[in-house]
């Protein structure tokens, strides 16, 4: 399968302007190599990112394309040779002519009927839509109220995750119909939008994110940042319906970065 039918498919069902500004998606730029879009693919890598464990799998499967969640490459690109073994990896890279293709925030945007799917599934609700243009939370309308706890239990389900941390005292008394969500590090957006009387879920959460939820009376859920891996199944669904020679291996990191 040629390069260029893969980027196009991707960039038809998740455009890079449509991700934020500060983001980096698309090809991630390490070398001065020109991209080569008659290059013939036959392996490729799915994996929120692209890691020790990941680059076992690249070595293992032939890997020539790698599609990762977060931005390979987010920061100058001096900046990011600072890292050791992230400097070694590109060299890798380089040296065996492989591609890596982030899809980060434009996923998010895009993509996020998949999440309200996953969520209702796991909650039953009863709406969610984005209140705001560019999408940094669902408000998401439960069809039966749900005690907090009840609601943590269920997100452990849901995430597959063991851990939750939440500022509230109130797990068993409080009952709700109705929360915000968002998905990776995404607590500041209880400051831009100056949130407050809610329930708010999020992957990450910073000490100055806790100050303000407690000053601000806002329940805040950390679920842990792996709540964004439900982006490698569902991409590689995508994938394998629309390029059935495709060979598409997949690398979940939880087990080795997460402490249980």
């Amino acid at each position: 399968m040629k390069l260029n039918k893969i980027v196009k498919y991707l960039e038809k069902k998740f455009p890079t302007n449509k991700a934020y500004d500060w983001d980096s998606v698309g090809f991630q730029q390490f070398n001065k190599k020109v991209i080569d879009f008659d290059k013939e693919i036959s392996n490729v890598l799915i994996t929120m990112d692209l890691t020790k464990l990941a680059l076992d799998e690249i070595k293992k499967n032939n890997i020539e394309l790698i599609i990762t969640r977060h931005p390979f490459i987010f920061n100058e690109l001096t900046k990011e040779l600072e890292n050791p073994f992230k400097k070694d990896l590109i060299k890798f890279l380089t040296k065996e002519n492989i591609l890596v293709y982030s899809i980060h925030t434009n996923y998010d945007i895009c993509a996020y009927q998949s999440f309200i799917d996953q969520l209702n599934t796991a909650l039953n609700i009863k709406k969610a839509k984005f209140p705001l243009m560019h999408k940094e939370y669902l408000d998401v309308t439960l069809a039966k109220e749900l005690s907090i706890n009840d609601l943590i239990n269920k997100l452990k389900v849901m995430f597959n995750t063991k851990t939750i941390e939440i500022n509230s005292e109130l797990i068993n008394q409080n009952k709700i119909s109705n929360f915000l969500i968002n998905q990776g590090s995404g607590a500041s957006a209880m400051f831009s939008k100056q949130l407050s009387n809610i329930v708010f879920i999020t992957g990450e959460a910073k000490w100055s994110d806790w100050i303000y939820a407690n000053d601000n009376n806002v329940t805040l859920i950390v679920v842990g940042h792996y709540m964004e891996n439900y982006f490698i199944n569902d991409l590689a669904s995508s994938l394998s319906n629309n390029f059935k020679d495709l060979k598409i291996e997949k690398v979940d990191i939880k087990e080795q970065y997460y402490v249980k």
